[in-house]
């Protein structure tokens, strides 16, 4: 029984690395993006040993499962004998094999394979399977001991030879627990990548090849945000460390004070850093030990270092999780008052399970006035004796990240759940107009896509009486301006990273809003004006972009993070 566990185990490895291959070669770049996705999550977690992840890894943790599933349902059932039996247990072993893969592959976050690829051998799967079990039927009519443990081993030794090869030249990724390890970056090479196809919003009108990363410089494990403040340069880690301009300039460290992703996993960390521009404080936001979604506020000393025994908690929200904080925090020219976002605190697995993104007297899903109470929202509610929150400017959204104001407008970017990723733009006039919030519908809504949710918990509230939102949410929410789906055909796009605007009248970029994607590493050049979008590829350069600003003193250059710990100085084409 061993023996045919064993021989069943190697076989379905042997398939699986042969089909992950395949999948592997079809697209280097999906490749890289999805392993160097894996690598990121045993670091997070920091995962004790070192050692490579590569097709034999996945195939391994696919065939286990495999074998213990078969080995449960099919081998002890089937009957060779009776046709019914076989066709039977064919089409099990095909959605068997189906789940395991599709659902490992998913867990394991690796997306966008070659769909062609992918159905040919879950169709070869069940033939090749019951040949297998076929053999191993008939080594056990054999009654020759040596001819039936012969052929074992000569399955065996080949089955292991093939599978040692392939090991020794399969391509891996080194997972390994030194924060010293930093991935090479091609400093000064111009990308002329040709743009994956758009699947989006029909504004997309242009790609433009020609990126330039002129400058790569290491600050920490891992980066979470930068930040502009008067021609300085503020570099966020994910610890809780400021750093102003360079690594040697330690400008804040409150790493005592933060739960941050890399001890903890999920997204915690240091999220944000806005200045008062009139009054000597900063505000910064980050989780806290205890998991709240802390806003600090520190006053600076006439040198514009900050005074360590002034600080003052100004909110805490609490999460349930260590997932879709945002802490986006932002000073607000037009309403003269610094601007809050708040994720909705939900984790990916449940999407729909936290409504409170619709609700008008919960903070989650919104984006606040952190002083001002000045919004005047309908009631949506549990119940007619809530307060609806008048520091409310939007609600109904998921996790955005780093919203962007410029004159009357404020760029809202609110990444998707499972297939869509959202650019909000709204004009701020309109609020001050009605001082009703923006809505933007999530989770009723995720972009375009609506999720035809029945809520019955959260109510709209009018005369005391509780009525149905659904309709409200339907008629009232507002459509984004860019949106593109996930699975494009070539690239896959998940987690929009928003950014800033070229002010320079000089740049043919004067007026566009650039920001990135996560995973696709795709910087995006919107021209709002004109309702222009172009795509402007960057390629695999071994991390991902985890922000972006403009750079304060240097022409058509981006400032951009990496969840691996770089600032990159990025030359717009």
């Amino acid at each position: 029984m061993l023996v045919k566990i064993i021989l069943i185990f190697i076989t379905v490895l042997l398939f699986n690395n042969s089909l992950l291959n395949r999948l592997f070669e079809k697209n280097i770049n999906i490749t890289k993006t999805n392993l160097i996705n894996l690598q990121s999550d045993f670091l997070n977690i920091g995962f004790p040993i070192e050692f490579e992840i590569g097709t034999i890894f996945i195939s391994i943790v696919i065939s286990l499962m495999v074998t213990l599933l078969v080995n449960y349902f099919i081998v002890s059932s089937i009957d060779f004998q009776n046709p019914i039996s076989v066709i039977k247990n064919i089409v099990n072993i095909f959605f068997i094999y189906s789940g395991a893969l599709l659902s490992i592959l998913y867990f394991l976050r690796m997306f966008n394979f070659s769909r062609g690829i992918l159905l040919i051998y879950l169709f070869l799967f069940p033939i090749l399977l019951f040949i297998l079990l076929l053999i191993n039927n008939y080594l056990a009519t054999v009654t020759s001991n040596i001819l039936k443990y012969g052929l074992i081993m000569f399955l065996f030794f080949t089955a292991s030879f093939y599978l040692f090869s392939q090991i020794r030249t399969t391509s891996n990724v080194s997972i390994s627990s030194d924060e010293e390890e930093i991935p090479f970056l091609d400093i000064g090479i111009n990308n002329s990548e040709n743009c994956a196809i758009w699947d989006g919003s029909d504004n997309y009108t242009d790609c433009v090849t020609g990126l330039i990363v002129i400058e790569a410089e290491n600050f920490s494990q891992s980066l979470n945000n930068v930040i502009v403040y008067k021609d300085k340069i503020y570099i966020l880690d994910v610890f809780g460390k400021i750093f102003r301009n360079q690594k040697s300039d330690l400008f804040l460290d409150i790493s005592k004070s933060v739960l941050n992703r890399v001890d903890s996993s999920g997204e915690s960390g240091l999220f944000g850093l806005a200045f008062h521009p009139n009054e000597n404080y900063f505000l910064v936001s980050y989780s806290d030990l205890e998991n709240n979604l802390t806003v600090e506020k520190f006053y600076l000393d006439s040198d514009m270092n900050p005074l360590l025994d002034t600080s003052k908690i100004v909110l805490r929200i609490p999460n349930s999780i260590n997932a879709h904080y945002s802490g986006s925090i932002i000073w607000s020219n037009y309403f003269n008052d610094f601007l809050l976002s708040v994720g909705d605190m939900e984790g990916i697995e449940a999407p729909y399970a936290n409504s409170e993104p619709l609700s008008t007297s919960s903070p989650r899903g919104k984006i606040l006035f952190l002083n001002k109470n000045i919004s005047n929202p309908d009631l949506l509610a549990e119940s007619k004796n809530s307060n609806f929150r008048k520091d409310i400017l939007a609600f109904g959204l998921r996790n955005p990240w780093k919203t962007f104001e410029y004159k009357n407008l404020l760029f809202v970017p609110d990444v998707g759940f499972s297939t869509e990723e959202e650019l909000n733009i709204v004009n701020l006039d309109e609020f001050k107009d009605t001082k009703k919030p923006y809505l933007f519908g999530w989770p009723h809504f995720e972009g375009t896509i609506e999720n035809n949710i029945k809520f019955n918990e959260i109510l709209l509230f009018e005369n005391n009486l509780g009525t149905s939102i659904n309709t409200y949410v339907l008629e009232n929410s507002i459509k984004p301006i860019i949106f593109y789906k996930h699975q494009a055909p070539e690239n896959f796009r998940a987690a929009i990273i928003g950014g800033g605007v070229i002010t320079d009248v000089n740049s043919k970029y004067y007026e566009h809003y650039i920001f990135a994607d996560y995973l696709s590493n795709e910087l995006f050049a919107y021209d709002f004006i004109n309702n222009k979008l172009k795509i402007l590829p960057f390629g695999d350069f071994g991390a991902f972009i985890t922000s972006l600003t403009i750079h304060p003193n240097k022409f058509d250059i981006v400032l951009a993070t990496t969840g691996t710990g770089n600032l990159l100085q990025i030359q717009l084409p």
